[in-house]
């Protein structure tokens, strides 16, 4: 019986090629994208599942309250950890987690930048890291011994065994020999921690002096627990005031420092700023792009479902004449299910394949390693989209056209209308309304993202080289940043003695959120005052083409300008001078210092943000004398920037190598652009953008083969009509009008109601940013217009086609 079933199901979708063909490409488009979203937002929920004891890990965060006002970072002092241990017995293990480099030797004339994370003894006893050879209780006991990833042991060993065989490693002013007592399996791509080298945090004696070590209000690094029981979270947390109020002693007050536990589950998938050392994906995004999947399989459902309304008088014959010979109700919807379910089949395999040709581009995108792997979640996630289009796109036509009457159906009174015009305008409406949406969403976000891009920084980015300077780890951090600005200018000094470079200067931030660190101090009144700091050297003011308002900017001289500070327009405004000029700052901790220059306005942020308060600094002495509170988010090595005077690029990249080998010999050559860092920061955005845009794209072309399947069964039905029309005198101009008006009314319903709930839905899209464009109301009209013309040109190529038979053959067929 089954069998006949679907051999009857093949010769029907054979017999109607159009109609079998539009469904299976639009059911195949929809599949194919629907597929590939539906098992990355699959991919981003298992982010750190792989840990088995997941549930009980926990990720440290530290708050400060001042002037009511919070700030909280998951950056923590390295002694958070060991007094954690110490005070909570709810804690099985607990790791310290800092990331750092260090150049490595690759043979004797090369060395490279190397990722360290520098973690405690438990870090394997917390996280299921898979570890191939070595005892995961003791290789991370040396100071001196490391852990290295597949990755990591072929880069440097190539295919031989790297236990027990050294990497060179630059800590401190000296190189150390690090042995290798551990391999790990590459990390996986769904973890949110990423490192290539473990070592003992013993190693921060190198960067970190001890007194820094022990101190509450230096931070370095994450804090990572696992706890006997996930339900002590609460316990603990109850526990961190009293225990802040033993450490901290006479600098105690009570509920403005603290500590909260962060759920591991919650670390990947957060719309928060914050998100420390983690690779982290904004739900809202996967909403979005499930979203977007969903409305692709929506419309081409649409499209077998209207189509199949199209057809209906047709197969209503052929339902009475079932009924007729006996036919039940069950085994007529069984018939009609299982012509859905051979399409839908079949459109999944071809979805499938469209899904692995479109994986390369969709990593592409979203900077991604998505592989699609059939594991029993997969499975279950195809299974479940089979029986959900084969619900949605069959069951109408198979409950509807089996419940007809067979005595009205072969005595030829069954109304052409019964019900399902207004569904069918309906549903093709319906299409038009989420292609327009889409369509209407990606104009606001092209604009919006185009405006961005052209929108003025209040600096010059155009041609500024970004170079990386070697690190000079010390246990002073002042004189770690001295040391390093003593090196970068010595490569700036041989920069600006070529004719190739217009400029160049020292910085240790470049652009971004986080790039510029966090800083404050108490005012005479006890208020804290909060702001950005920068160091710089050289020309910096000269290279970005910051423009000074007032007094001077700083003199490029190494030794010169070691008590001076310039200033932005918004510091001076917080501060409420009106002369800032030879100003100094409300706090008499600060050493002998004054404002030379005021700046104006430029964003060191991205444009999601504000303009916030900026201190410029040439000695960072100076500046560490006053502040009580710092916050670094960003790299600590100084950077050369160096602005060009042509447009050869890769002439100047050379010269900027030769010039760095004769001043750095043995270090390797590092570089970037400024205006592509300035760009990174849109790069979330500028994706979703894309793929909004790219699912207009398919909605539409999905939406065009229906409107055309529809326009055609439309026409064809009528076609006696039209013999009759023209016989009378019509011309083909007005038959032609007489259908389009039917479809211009559907698509100007679709298009009146998508446009306005664009704006509203888009709004909390572009209120993320500080600087808003909406599009002008022309670009909408436009938009409306080209709807319009795109059903005029589809339905009166039907028409038009009708037109142009010979009314003899269509009148004289009964």
């Amino acid at each position: 019986m089954f069998k006949n079933y679907f051999k009857i199901a093949i010769r029907n979708l054979l017999k109607n090629k159009l109609h079998t063909g539009i469904n299976l490409i639009g059911l195949t488009l929809g599949l194919g994208v629907s597929i590939l979203i539906f098992f990355f937002v699959q991919f981003e929920a298992s982010f750190d599942n792989f840990h088995k004891d997941s549930e009980r890990i926990f990720r440290l965060e530290r708050h400060e309250i001042s002037e009511g006002e919070e700030f909280s970072s998951f950056s923590t002092p390295v002694i958070t950890a060991p007094t954690f241990e110490s005070e909570f017995p709810q804690i099985e293990n607990i790791t310290r987690m800092i990331s750092s480099s260090a150049q490595a030797y690759l043979d004797e004339s090369t060395t490279q930048n190397q990722k360290l994370l520098m973690v405690s003894p438990d870090f394997l006893e917390i996280f299921d890291f898979e570890l191939i050879e070595g005892n995961k209780n003791q290789v991370l006991n040396d100071k001196f011994g490391i852990v290295v990833t597949e990755k990591v042991a072929q880069k440097y060993f190539g295919d031989a065994n790297p236990i027990g065989k050294s990497i060179r490693l630059k800590m401190g002013d000296n190189y150390e020999e690090y042995r290798v007592t551990g391999l790990l399996e590459n990390v996986p791509s769904n973890s949110s921690i990423q490192f290539e080298i473990l070592m003992n945090d013993k190693n921060l004696d190198f960067n970190i002096a001890e007194q820094n070590q022990n101190n509450w209000y230096n931070v370095y690094g994450e804090a990572y627990v696992k706890l006997n029981d996930a339900s002590s979270k609460a316990s603990i947390e109850a526990g961190v005031d009293p225990m802040m109020k033993k450490v901290l002693g006479e600098d105690y007050e009570e509920g403005t420092y603290f500590f909260t536990l962060q759920p591991m589950s919650e670390i990947h998938l957060t719309d928060d700023a914050n998100t420390g050392m983690a690779e982290t994906t904004r739900p809202t995004l996967l909403w979005i792009l499930a979203g977007i999947a969903f409305l692709i399989l929506l419309i081409a459902c649409i499209n077998f479902t209207t189509m199949a309304i199209g057809r209906s008088t047709t197969r209503a014959k052929e339902v009475g004449v079932r009924k007729t010979m006996g036919a039940e109700f069950g085994q007529l919807v069984f018939q009609f299910l299982t012509e859905a379910f051979l399409t839908t089949i079949t459109a999944l395999v071809l979805g499938l394949v469209l899904a692995e040709l479109l994986v390369p581009t969709f990593n592409n995108l979203f900077e991604k390693e998505l592989t699609l792997v059939y594991g029993p979640v997969q499975i279950l996630i195809l299974a479940g989209l089979v029986v959900l289009i084969t619900a949605m796109a069959g069951a109408y036509p198979a409950f509807f056209m089996s419940n007809l009457r067979p005595i009205k159906v072969l005595k030829g009174n069954l109304s052409m209308h019964f019900g399902k015009q207004a569904l069918r305008k309906g549903l093709v409406a319906f299409q038009f309304f989420i292609s327009f949406l889409l369509i209407a969403s990606t104009l606001i976000m092209v604009n919006q993202m185009k405006a961005i891009r052209n929108y003025d920084l209040g600096f010059d980015q155009e041609m500024v080289v970004v170079v990386d300077v070697p690190y000079v780890p010390t246990q002073s951090f002042v004189s770690s940043i001295q040391l390093g600005f003593q090196q970068a200018e010595l490569y700036r000094q041989a920069l600006v003695r070529r004719s190739e470079v217009q400029s160049a200067g020292i910085t240790v931030s470049t652009y971004g959120d986080e790039a510029f660190w966090f800083a404050g101090f108490p005012l005479e009144n006890g208020d804290q005052f909060d702001f950005r700091v920068n160091f710089v050297g050289g020309d910096y003011l000269k290279t970005l083409g910051l423009e000074v308002v007032e007094g001077r900017g700083f003199n490029p001289d190494p030794g010169s300008d070691s008590s001076a500070f310039v200033i932005n327009e918004a510091f001076a405004k917080a501060m409420k001078w009106d002369d800032p000029l030879g100003e100094l700052m409300p706090n008499p901790r600060f050493d002998p210092h004054q404002i030379v220059g005021v700046v104006k306005d430029f964003h060191h942020n991205s444009l999601y943000k504000e303009i916030e308060p900026i201190l410029l600094v040439k000695n960072p002495a100076t500046f560490f004398s006053g502040i009580n509170m710092l916050s670094i988010n960003s790299s600590t090595n100084p950077k050369v920037l160096v602005k060009g005077t042509g447009t050869d690029f890769e002439g100047f990249r050379t010269m900027l190598e030769n010039e760095w080998k004769q001043v750095f010999p043995l270090e390797a050559f590092k570089f970037s652009f400024l205006d592509q860092t300035i760009e990174e920061q849109y790069k979330a955005d500028e994706r979703l953008g894309k793929m909004v845009f790219f699912a207009a794209g398919i909605a539409i072309l999905i939406a065009a083969m229906g409107l055309f399947a529809m326009a055609a069964l439309s026409i064809a039905g009528r076609t006696k009509e039209i013999g009759i029309r023209k016989v009378l005198g019509a011309s083909s101009v007005s038959i032609s009008w007489m259908f389009n008006k039917e479809f211009l009314m559907i698509t100007v319903a679709g298009v009146l109601i998508a446009l306005p709930l664009s704006l509203y839905l888009m709004q909390n899209w572009i209120g993320q940013f500080a600087v808003k464009d909406w599009p002008s109301w022309l670009n909408f009209l436009l938009l409306a217009i080209g709807g319009i013309a795109f059903t005029l040109i589809i339905v009166s190529a039907q028409a038009f086609k009708a037109t142009q038979m010979n009314p003899v053959k269509t009148l004289k067929d009964e």
